[in-house]
């Protein structure tokens, strides 16, 4: 199935269902808060960004581009463990804002939980687009009709979804 130059197949349906799922959820939550509202808005607004990066693909175009970039400047062999580097820096980052965030909520269970699952995404795109190949081996093996990082993108989706739902009134 096809649709605006875009192809759908099982991992882009399933991360477009779940993280538009999830968006719509923040969403939802940001207009019948009563306060607060505007973790809920930054949320759908970043669950929102992943869909749009599962629709387009841009991890890959950018990997793609920063390979031919090293192999043109003769760096490509050496990428590995900068690569490592990346990775730790990307998880590293995207815990310290989820962190600070969630301290920030630490009085509301279910926005940190949100941030949480959040960040789970947000991380698991980042590092699909670093492209470490051990961490590609593992995130790429089919898990059933899906690889190992489509039910991760679920896992990560049901905790947003959820814990909008039980968001306090």
């Amino acid at each position: 199935m096809s649709g605006f130059g875009v192809v759908f197949d099982a991992t882009r349906l399933t991360g477009t269902v779940a993280f538009g799922t999830a968006a719509l959820a923040c969403l939802r939550a940001a207009v019948v808060a009563p306060r607060g509202g505007s973790v809920w808005w930054a949320l759908g607004a970043v669950q929102l960004a992943c869909v749009l990066e599962v629709l387009l693909g841009l991890r890959y175009r950018l990997h793609i581009a920063v390979d031919a970039l090293l192999q043109e400047r003769g760096w490509y062999a050496s990428r590995g463990d900068w690569q490592a580097e990346l990775v730790f820096a990307v998880l590293a980052l995207v815990a310290a804002i989820a962190g600070f965030i969630a301290w920030r909520q630490r009085d509301d269970g279910a926005k940190t939980a949100a941030v949480i699952g959040t960040a789970l995404g947000v991380s698991l795109l980042g590092t699909e687009t670093i492209s470490l190949h051990r961490i590609d081996a593992v995130m790429y093996t089919q898990a059933g009709p899906l690889a190992v990082v489509v039910w991760m993108w679920l896992a990560a989706a049901a905790i947003v979804v959820v814990a909008a739902l039980a968001r306090r009134r």
